[in-house]
């Protein structure tokens, strides 16, 4: 498949059509649709000896018609049905064409879905996820969506937009409902048996005509869910009814736990239940920490937890032997021979009671923040609720993580949102989270914090230019001279100069520059990996014009003032000291203080230092007036 590199900027537009965004690979500002080119792996699952057809024919043949008319198709189905591969294929066979598309997925960072913020390079096979819009579009975008498809089909390139029923409703679903297609997994069965011959169990795949499995056949489950169940048949040691049991979520199991027979002594059945939840949460966490969630639930259910209530309660070992949670010195485990347990656990919590999945995720996050419940048991909880966001695709507990987690235990939540949103499935819904939280006017300092924090660590390696858009969103929010902001800049100083210079640039361009660019010149100006990199900027005319109009704009604003003064006397001592070259300083400084409205700024100085003349400010303010003298000498001319 042929590719295009990365930052070329190709746009072929007809002259009556919409001038649609064109591609650019480094962008850093405003709303924007990112680019990223879709991996082979990623298509191996299209091929022809892999791809196994959606079931239902019908709306599988019009998808292909209208992608191949309209130039755009909406798949509208839930997450976890083979949505993706089932555009990926589409894509990949447009057989009119005389080369294959290169594919691309857009991940959108925009406040407001808009289809003139779409790429439209000629050649390209897009694919636009949108199963959550950041808020309702109006009509319009439904209109430009199939605008887009038209005016596509000139320029060979195609969209596939992938949506849900539930998100899809409004007037924008309106106005696609002639490009639109409901989107069917295909049969399991066969899938099943092709997943596990990719992972090399070809011995296994038998196994799936036996009875036992005619009920999983019958259900049809999804793409996701037939692949979970590839999984567990190459998983296991034999061939029984365990499988099953696992595959549908230990039902039987679970609800044998949850309605145990109560007998006199025996803690109450909400009490049991609690504690049930609670572990599996904390599955392999202390004792202590189970039954201290437990008592959260309790309460947050209105149950009476003070502590005559407790000590009115059978024992500790009895409240655990009654949730048949199996002790291990000073933690507690699920039944061991059940694999997965508790994660089925918690995700059957979910699904049985889902009117009350906000009560729950509060609850959930509120005991990795507790500070009663030590660190590794609060990570325990962390990673267990990122697996049922990833198994349900809700994205709500991320939200709850981000939230909450972030005032109380901001270094367990930049690890485990980093992890997050580098992962090959949550990863995309997790950098959208980041983009998001920083849209509000307001946002939480709290909040702020994580989002640099994670945008200046481990992200940054694995994704520098979003790292980088999300750090200008956090900027805005941001006091001159955050400890995390300057952290986060010297990181990606040291890592990515040039993806740095690249946004510092386009920041730095902007008359006059916003406020996320001067915290950015000013968190680089704190650290001597940012202040070479300044200084290196400076080589090229328009490199120096902005390094002097950024300082002076800096010196202006009463909200920088002080973090301006500090930075400046921090400059001027590693001059002294030969830290920073003093002639190529002195130089550029005597053009941010040539002005006169920037000059009185040296004054601080003279009265600070006996002597000034003598020193790197004195020189300073020597050539500043000299130039000056020169300037007003050439204008009088």
């Amino acid at each position: 498949m042929t590719q295009t590199a990365p930052g070329t900027h190709v746009q072929n537009v007809a002259p009556h059509a919409t001038a649609f965004q064109a591609e650019s690979q480094h962008f850093y500002g405003g709303d924007f649709v990112r680019q990223q080119l879709v991996q082979p792996t990623d298509l191996a699952a299209c091929s022809d000896d892999l791809f196994i057809t959606p079931r239902d024919a019908e709306n599988w043949q019009l998808a292909q018609s209208l992608l191949r008319d309209r130039g755009v198709a909406v798949l509208c189905a839930p997450e976890g049905t083979g949505r993706r591969t089932a555009a990926l294929r589409l894509l990949a066979t447009m057989g009119s064409l005389p080369l294959p598309l290169t594919l691309v997925d857009l991940e959108p960072e925009w406040s407001k879905p808009d289809a003139t913020k779409l790429p439209a390079s000629t050649g390209r096979g897009y694919i636009l996820d949108l199963s959550e819009l950041p808020q309702r579009p109006g009509p319009q975008f439904g209109q430009g969506l199939r605008k887009y498809g038209s005016d596509g089909k000139v320029d060979a390139r195609y969209l596939v937009v992938l949506t849900t029923p539930d998100e899809w409703q409004g007037d924008w679903a309106e106005e696609t409902r002639h490009i639109a297609v409901t989107h069917s997994s295909p049969d399991a069965k066969p899938l099943v048996r092709q997943e596990l011959r990719l992972l090399g169990a070809e011995d296994r795949i038998a196994w799936t005509d036996q009875d036992m499995y005619n009920g999983i056949w019958q259900s049809n489950p999804p793409v996701q869910e037939a692949r979970r169940l590839a999984y567990i048949i190459c998983q296991a040691k034999t061939n029984d009814h365990s499988i099953v049991d696992e595959f549908l979520g230990w039902t039987t199991h679970i609800n044998g736990l949850l309605t145990p027979k109560q007998g006199p002594g025996e803690p109450e059945l909400i009490s049991t239940r609690a504690t049930i939840w609670a572990g599996a949460l904390l599955d392999g966490g202390r004792k202590r920490s189970v039954l201290h969630a437990s008592d959260m639930l309790l309460k947050r259910l209105k149950f009476p937890r003070e502590p005559k209530n407790v000590l009115a309660d059978p024992t500790s070992g009895h409240r655990l032997q009654a949730a048949s949670l199996t002790p291990q010195g000073d933690r507690s485990f699920h039944a061991a021979d059940k694999h997965n347990l508790a994660p089925a656990i918690l995700k059957h919590l979910w699904e049985e009671f889902p009117t009350q999945r906000k009560i729950l995720r509060s609850w959930a996050v509120s005991v990795a923040a507790h500070p009663d419940v030590p660190e590794d048991d609060a990570r325990i909880a962390v990673y267990t609720l990122l697996g049922l966001s990833k198994e349900l695709h809700d994205n709500d507990i991320i939200d709850s993580i981000g939230s909450e987690l972030a005032g109380h235990r901001l270094s367990l939540a930049v690890e485990a949102l980093t992890a997050a949103a580098i992962d090959p499935t949550l990863g995309k819904y997790v950098r959208g989270r980041l983009y998001r939280w920083m849209l509000p006017k307001k946002p939480a300092p709290a909040i702020v914090d994580l989002v640099t924090r994670i945008c200046g660590g481990e992200l940054a390696t694995h994704q520098p230019s979003i790292a980088m858009t999300r750090l200008a969103r956090a900027a805005v929010h941001t006091p001159f001279l955050s400890p995390a902001m300057v952290d986060a800049f010297r990181h990606l100083a040291r890592i990515n100069q040039a993806e740095v210079t690249k946004a510092l640039e386009a920041w730095l361009a902007e008359e006059p520059v916003k406020r996320h660019g001067l915290v950015a010149f000013l968190s680089l100006a704190a650290t001597d990996e940012g202040a070479r990199l300044l200084l290196s900027m400076t080589d090229s005319p328009a490199g120096r014009q902005h390094f002097v109009c950024a300082w002076q704009q800096l010196l202006q604003d009463d909200a920088s003032r002080n973090a301006v003064d500090e930075q400046l006397d921090n400059w001027g001592r590693k001059v002294e000291t030969g830290v920073l070259p003093a002639e190529q300083l002195v130089d550029l400084m005597a053009d941010v203080y040539e002005p006169k409205v920037h000059r009185t700024s040296l004054r601080r100085f003279f009265a600070q230092d006996p002597d000034f003349q003598d020193s790197f400010w004195g020189e300073v303010l020597e050539q500043a007036i000299i130039r000056s003298r020169e300037r007003e000498r050439a204008s009088a001319e």
